[in-house]
């Protein structure tokens, strides 16, 4: 294989003119050293291709035949191009056109075979709509690759063309996989393609689900994927609050796209149509694809849960550090009870960090002899005093979270207090020389002490896992633990804070690779503002 260069830098979004699928796999590799964000890909039979000929485009073959190659195409991407966004383009396989037309401006054509100089230029300048100037090309000339796709190696058993398809699905973070789903739709319909997203009552018990985009979002990623690949159908996306959405009541469909997963739902839709005088849709099954890169705590299959997991630890936003020195650099670390803040802490120190450790902080300043003590006895009386004269945690526990003003009133007295005592821990480390200060604390959000802090690491587990966690740890009834998770705030209220996010629900081993790499991208950042 061989590669004629007339560019000299990455760019943000290319488009590679393919005539034989067959060599993609050598190709993508190649196309991820040139294109950064976004490749578009124009299937041109080779019989078909003479770029000098402005005609060729309208000549493309135009039935869903050749969605399996495409769909391999796709495969091949999950595999080859993980950061980079795939889009197999349908308008001129749909309809008879001579221009090819994009939303992202088109910086660099790729052609996979001999293409001359003066050839390439006729191609950008009069089949490409919407290109930057100037717009490169390089040649990466497959040509000894000798496997092609024949045409008796296209499935042609799936040719029906319906007016309307539907398909639905949470759509998060759009992969290849819901690309293919997609296209499957887009292939199938002469007239109109219905996308159902599902909304936030149908998303809670997915992992991680705070990490799911909004779904206005998700709407308008799937929107922006569909107009691009094929501008001539007409596209609703909606979001459905449940597995039916418009499918329960649209005598128009007549196709519906589903998942292996998904099957199942695709019968019990037809089962409600049946029920409801409305016709039965045609059910078009699409395989899972195989995610080459999943680790042992993910899905083997290319999914939004992936993609998920793999936030935690990154950098979610950019913290607001205007008019904050950076030494000490304080990092507020929380999360709901039982969600393994101690453990991050410790893992963090063993990196390098210091640590203030809040809640052992607000245990020493219940000892008599401080303010807080003497506040804290005179509002709830004697009754929570031991039999040596100490505070009885647990007794006013049972207390304040059964009672939400009395635990206000707890709270009032108590973080004042123990933010001026971590403070003054702040300072002691400092002088020790640690610049990177780790403040951990469960009431953070609650007691407002973001001021305090650079940023915020989130730590979050599943509702159930937290009840169960609470449990074990302070041999508490099912309700005694629930009662205690109501009085904090949400994962989702402490994700919406957080420049990092991470979770404890796997190993050790998998916490310890989300710490490292939050330090890792931290010390990045930090070089970066020096």
């Amino acid at each position: 294989m061989s590669c004629v260069m007339k560019h000299y830098k990455m760019v943000n979004t290319g488009l590679l003119i393919l005539t034989n699928p067959a060599s993609v796999k050598n190709l993508l590799p190649i196309i991820k050293t040139h294109v950064h964000n976004t490749l578009y890909i124009q299937y041109c039979p080779e019989k078909n291709f003479n770029p000098g000929k402005l005609s060729f485009l309208s000549s493309l073959w135009k039935t869903p035949s050749h969605f399996q190659m495409i769909a391999n195409i796709y495969t091949l991407a999950a595999k080859f191009l993980t950061k980079v966004d795939v889009r197999v383009l349908l308008s001129c396989i749909k309809q008879n056109c001579t221009i090819i037309d994009t939303k992202r401006p088109i910086e660099l054509v790729i052609f996979d075979r001999t293409c001359s100089q003066d050839d390439a230029k006729k191609f950008i300048d009069n089949c490409l709509s919407n290109t930057t100037k100037p717009c490169q090309f390089i040649v990466i000339n497959a040509n000894n690759d000798q496997s092609v796709i024949r045409e008796n190696d296209i499935d042609d058993d799936d040719e029906k063309i319906y007016n309307s398809v539907v398909l639905g699905g949470t759509f998060d973070r759009l992969h290849n996989g819901h690309k293919i789903m997609l296209t499957k739709a887009v292939f199938h319909s002469s007239n109109k393609v219905t996308v159902g997203v599902t909304d936030i009552n149908m998303i809670t018990d997915k992992i991680l689900h705070e990490l799911i985009e909004p779904c206005e979002q998700r709407i308008n990623a799937v929107k922006d994927f569909l107009e691009d690949i094929n501008s001539s159908l007409s596209y609703d996306v909606v979001s459905i609050s449940d597995m039916y959405g418009p499918t329960k009541e649209d005598p128009t469909m007549e196709m519906i796209v589903v998942s292996e997963e998904t099957k199942r739902g695709g019968i019990k839709i037809n089962e409600l149509r049946s029920q409801k005088g409305l016709n039965s849709l045609d059910i078009k099954v699409i395989k899972l694809v195989e995610d080459t890169h999943h680790n042992e705590n993910e899905e083997m299959k290319i999914s939004s849960s992936n993609a998920r997991i793999r936030l935690l630890g990154t950098r979610l936003k950019e913290p607001d550090i205007r008019g904050k020195p950076l030494i000490p650099y304080i990092i507020g670390l929380t999360g709901g009870i039982a969600s393994g803040k101690s453990s991050v802490a410790e893992k963090l120190q063993s990196l390098g960090a210091g640590v203030v450790h809040c809640d052992k902080l607000a245990h020493a300043i219940y000892e008599p002899g401080q303010p807080c003590f003497d506040r804290v006895v005179k509002h709830f009386g004697k009754e929570i005093l031991t039999d040596n004269g100490q505070i009885n945690r647990k007794a006013l526990g049972n207390i304040v979270f059964a009672d939400e003003n009395q635990l206000d009133k707890l709270n009032q007295t108590v973080w004042p207090a123990v933010l001026d005592a971590a403070m003054n821990e702040v300072k002691k480390l400092q002088a020790q020389g640690l610049n990177i200060i780790v403040m951990e604390a469960a009431v953070l959000i609650q007691a407002k002490w973001q001021h305090v802090c650079h940023e915020i690491w989130t730590c979050i587990i599943p509702h159930d896992e937290a009840v169960r966690r609470v449990m074990v740890r302070n041999n508490l009834s099912a309700n005694e633990a629930e009662q205690r998770m109501k009085v904090q705030p949400s994962n989702m209220e402490q994700v919406n804070e957080a420049t990092v996010v991470l979770s404890t629900l796997w190993s050790h081993e998998v916490t310890l690779c989300q710490v490292q790499k939050a330090w890792d991208l931290l010390n990045e950042f930090l070089k970066k503002h020096q």
